[in-house]
């Protein structure tokens, strides 16, 4: 029996405002780091909306490039409506290159009430977490993907 092979499917992007990390101090082999989340906006076919203020990525950065991001915070979508975001990922990332940026693979996950936005609640997804330094301020690009 051949194996299903999933495939994955673009349903919107967040660009994620951030203020300046504070150091938490050393824990779990690496050094802890709080990323108050500031606001920023959703794009997509099926989701637009803002990112509230008042969330956080709780990270630990390791010195042999492990990235660990826990990141918790709300999306507003335009009708209103209110989604939780859950937002984990584990890479390493090689700081040692040069020619690309560090991109980090995350497993979201949601709380959206029952209604036009309830989607969220089902399926597998998968993000793409990219470093946003074309700006003054600290910012990330999340692309989030339902895998199918």
């Amino acid at each position: 029996m051949k194996p299903y092979i999933p495939g994955a499917e673009a349903v919107f992007a967040l660009h994620v405002l951030c203020d300046p990390p504070t150091p938490i101090g050393a824990m779990q082999g690496g050094n802890g780091l709080m990323i108050p989340i500031t606001g920023g906006s959703v794009s997509g076919d099926r989701l637009r909306g803002e990112v509230m203020p008042g969330g956080a990525d709780w990270a630990v950065m390791h010195d042999d490039g492990l990235a660990i991001v826990n990141a918790r915070y709300a999306i507003k979508a335009d009708d209103g409506t209110i989604i939780q975001v859950f937002n984990a990922g584990r890479n390493r990332i090689d700081r040692s290159s040069t020619d690309t940026m560090p991109v980090q693979l995350t497993t979201p996950r949601f709380i959206a009430p029952d209604g036009p936005h309830q989607w969220l609640n089902e399926g597998v997804y998968v993000g793409t977490l990219l470093p946003d330094l074309s700006g003054d301020g600290l910012a990330v690009d999340i692309v989030i993907f339902r895998m199918v």
